[in-house]
């Protein structure tokens, strides 16, 4: 489903009326999808703003991310990516697993 690819902070900054909105825009006429539309981008940014005025929100976020590492970044966001962008993050992730294949082999023979 959708919400198993959401990101944790948009889970923390979706509600229900915000998705039933987003569900609802491709049965609307392009003047309502463009008035919906901003009304949800509003509705959103208030939520962040509401959202961020605890600071203990951002610390929630920072400790409940545990994937830092640039292998797990870009993996993260190749369900955005086209094809060719696959393959392109595809090819950078098994450089980097090269390389770190090369520095543990180098680095165990000088041991």
């Amino acid at each position: 489903m959708e919400n198993e690819s959401l990101s944790l902070y948009d889970n923390r900054l979706q509600n229900k009326e915000i998705n039933i909105l987003k569900t609802i825009l491709p049965y609307l006429g392009s003047t309502a999808q463009k008035n919906i539309s901003m009304m949800i981008s509003y509705l959103q940014m208030q939520k962040t703003m509401e959202y961020f005025e605890n600071p203990e929100n951002t610390m929630q976020i920072s400790a409940m991310e545990k994937k830092n590492s640039t292998s797990d970044i870009l993996n993260a966001i190749k369900v955005y990516c086209n094809d060719n962008e696959k393959r392109q993050i595809d090819q950078v992730l098994n450089a980097m697993q090269m390389l770190s294949t090369y520095e543990i082999l180098f680095n165990g023979g000088n041991d």
